[in-house]
């Protein structure tokens, strides 16, 4: 979640079922650990559950009783270090840039400006190769979150594909930001079935104008039948536990936060909009 970003739908869970599942996992987790799950389990007890977001909650629901103290310790860590700047030996989360460039132009993003998006020595392409190795290097210390996203929009690297297949199982949380204009159905296949956990729609808007002026490039009919088409697949594939989430920027006080959460919770799981 960005700064300032607020969920605009909500879900709900079983408190006492999780507490006891947590405490049942005590043992079993690294004594590293046991003081981030003692931590959780005392704010647990005291009512205090603002680490669950519905983010977390898509989790919980589809995903083995086993993993939940760890992904929750996970999260716990992801949450507070940087707030509480907690010294750790490894980080908590690695984003990974792809691709330096975009196809549309958003108002509210540096690819505006043409001193960046025009200079070659800010644009370019990961290397298949470089990328592998970061992964592997991530993997090795346990960092157990990769973003792919940066200043580029991540589906135009030409091996976006082999980039996801090469993550499949490697990471608690695997999650991509995506304009959603260059999803095929190929490459939406391949999302769900690397085991991406978080896909994520930057869409502002629910009405066409309002949209193409934000997101200019952007083709809003496009965009609607990618995301459309993107839960038609996700929910052929009943193993799999891809979340998805429409995220918007409040541009202006004209966009209607009530309307736009309404069209589109139809299509995804979340909807957010960040300030």
């Amino acid at each position: 979640m960005g700064v300032g970003a607020t969920f605009l739908t909500s879900k709900e869970f079983d408190k006492s079922d999780l507490l006891y599942t947590l405490k049942e996992s005590f043992e079993k987790i690294s004594d590293v650990d046991k003081k981030f799950l003692q931590k959780i389990i005392s704010d647990f007890e005291t009512n205090d559950f603002s680490l669950i977001s519905p983010q977390q909650i898509d989790f919980l629901e589809k995903n083995s009783k086993s993993r939940w103290a760890e992904y929750l310790v996970f999260r716990y860590k992801f949450t507070n270090f940087p707030k509480d700047h907690t010294d750790f030996e490894i980080p908590t989360h690695l984003v990974i840039e792809p691709v330096s460039a975009c196809n549309i132009r958003c108002i509210m993003c540096f690819q505006v400006d043409e001193s960046f998006s025009k200079n070659q020595d800010f644009m370019g392409n990961m290397d298949l190769g470089l990328f592998k190795k970061v992964v592997d290097d991530a993997q090795d210390i346990g960092i157990q979150a990769l973003t792919l996203s940066g200043r580029g929009e991540p589906t135009l690297h030409q091996k976006f594909g082999e980039m996801l297949d090469y993550c499949k199982g490697k990471f608690f949380d695997l999650k991509i930001n995506t304009n959603a204009t260059r999803l095929t159905e190929k490459l939406m296949h391949t999302i769900v079935e690397s085991g991406v956990t978080d896909l994520v729609f930057s869409v502002d808007s629910y009405e066409k104008d309002e949209y193409e002026s934000i997101r200019v490039l952007g083709v809003f009919e496009e965009v609607v039948n990618n995301i459309k088409k993107f839960k038609e697949i996700n929910d052929s594939y009943p193993n799999y536990n891809c979340a998805t989430r429409v995220s918007g920027v409040k541009i202006n006080d004209k966009q209607n936060i009530e309307e736009f959460t309404k069209y589109w919770k139809k299509y995804v799981d979340h909807v957010v909009m960040v300030e």
